[in-house]
């Protein structure tokens, strides 16, 4: 990857896993970041992190992407600082195991909101900043099980899939 101070990436999960790894890279390439998760400490030791060891510019927010609400107040800030986006990395997800015929009422909602409806408003909301550029990727965290369903996979395998569709 080219350095480059002009990249602007939003990444969601970011403070852990495959979220946390791409957000590195990014910053190790000058590029400004956007990130979130739901736990503030592990946002702010984030931002610290990003901010001290790459000398990048970081937006760092709680977010419950689960929530419809929070993912729009997100969107509409980084909107707010910047009028273009390069690279939207939807990545935030949860894994809840089951089979469907056993899952806990509500394990599909729960998972529908978290890995498929959030990428899909936040993509909806950042498009405006990423349209008039005619340029820009969205990358949708899917899974294997997206591909093809597993014991033990249950909704999860379903949202994923549908990420997938997305």
């Amino acid at each position: 990857m080219q350095k480059n101070n002009n990249i602007k990436v939003l990444i969601t999960g970011a403070t852990k896993g495959i979220g946390l790894a791409v957000a590195e890279k990014f910053a190790a390439e000058s590029a400004a970041l956007a990130v979130c998760a739901r736990t503030e400490s592990d946002v702010r030791e984030l931002e610290k992190k990003l901010k001290e060891k790459y000398n990048t510019e970081v937006i760092a927010e709680v977010c419950d992407v689960a929530d419809k609400n929070q993912v729009n107040v997100f969107a509409e800030k980084i909107k707010s600082q910047w009028d273009s986006l390069d690279v939207l990395v939807n990545n935030a997800g949860i894994f809840l195991p089951g089979k469907v015929t056993e899952e806990a009422d509500g394990a599909m909602e729960r998972l529908m909101e978290v890995n498929l409806y959030s990428a899909y408003y936040l993509t909806r909301a950042m498009l405006p900043v990423m349209l008039p550029h005619r340029s820009g990727i969205i990358f949708n965290m899917c899974s294997v099980a997206g591909l093809k369903a597993y014991p033990n996979g249950g909704s999860y395998s379903i949202s994923k899939h549908a990420l997938l569709g997305f």
